[in-house]
């Protein structure tokens, strides 16, 4: 199966097998390289560690590149201000693409004298009917400026109780509930997206991303005993919402993905990050994709 054959040249899995096969039931220990460690953040360590542990055969999608989200080099102080401007980046960038996104994006900062407004000027400006023409004509649809509004508004209403609940840990569905209630334009998939790169949560899953459904796909494909064993746990069947189009890749239920990642909780996030680099043979692509995705 043409499935299997690029995967397993992708992650050099048949190795690992092997190794399997010599120790019989004795558990392989596997870990990252010191000097790749040296260059991540310890939370982001700990997590890989852990995923090891319960699939050592994950160590390719893990070593073969950094995590530019987890970078020591990386790490800067977060405002309140830098959450509502990459909030403001997922509206633009949605069923557009990254390079047009990029474009809107930048003529709405020449607009803005080089950066990109914060909320309550862009809040304020909004009712201005000269302004708000202004920055439509960077390129927002009507639909857009209405969604930008919104989360214009919800910043400058509410920043205090934002600020608060963006600090706290442990609350990562009272987090998507109040960006989905209270900003139009943001559904579970954009809020579950800006807790993985904006505040960083190491516990998010999207069984609703094309991306982690195809690398899903693959992960599954070499593991007959383990696909079983979920199929025969199934508890309440949660259809997948991706189209059943003429995919070379098998779309799984969301519970069947659910189910399988909590093998990975509380580091749900990473193993993400590892099903979005099985999705793609492409690793150049992949990796560009990747580095968009943080950066955005």
């Amino acid at each position: 199966m043409k499935l299997k054959r690029d995967y397993n040249e992708f992650t050099k899995v048949d190795v690992v097998k092997e190794k399997v096969k010599e120790l019989g039931s004795q558990s392989i220990k596997v870990a990252l390289p010191e000097d790749y460690c040296a260059k991540h953040e310890e939370k982001f360590n700990i997590a890989c560690q852990y995923i090891l542990e319960r699939d050592p055969s994950l160590l390719p999608f893990l070593k073969n590149n950094e995590f530019t989200l987890y970078l020591k080099e990386t790490q800067i102080r977060i405002t309140l201000e830098d959450y509502f401007t990459r909030l403001a980046s997922t509206i633009l960038s949605q069923q557009i693409s990254g390079l047009a996104a990029k474009s809107i994006k930048a003529r709405v900062v020449s607009l803005y004298g080089g950066t990109f407004p914060d909320y309550k000027v862009l809040f304020k400006d909004f009712k201005d009917p000269a302004k708000s023409a202004e920055i439509a004509k960077c390129g927002l649809s009507k639909r857009k400026m209405i969604y930008l509004e919104s989360l214009a508004a919800y910043f400058s209403k509410s920043d205090k109780d934002i600020e608060n609940l963006f600090s706290q840990e442990d609350n990562d569905e009272e987090v998507i509930n109040s960006l989905v209630t209270n900003v139009k334009g943001i559904g579970p998939w954009s809020a579950k997206m800006f807790l993985v790169s904006g505040l960083k949560r190491m516990d998010i899953f999207a069984p609703e991303d094309l991306g982690i459904a195809r690398g899903f796909s693959r992960y599954l494909s070499d593991k007959p005993e383990l696909e079983k064993e979920l199929m025969r746990e199934r508890g309440v069947v949660k259809k997948s919402k991706i189209k059943h189009k003429k995919y070379n890749w098998k779309i799984y239920d969301d519970d069947v993905m659910e189910k399988c990642s909590e093998r990975f909780a509380p580091y749900r996030s990473v193993f993400m990050f590892i099903l979005w680099r099985l999705s793609s043979t492409n690793t150049e692509a992949m990796m560009k994709a990747e580095k968009d995705f943080v950066e955005s």
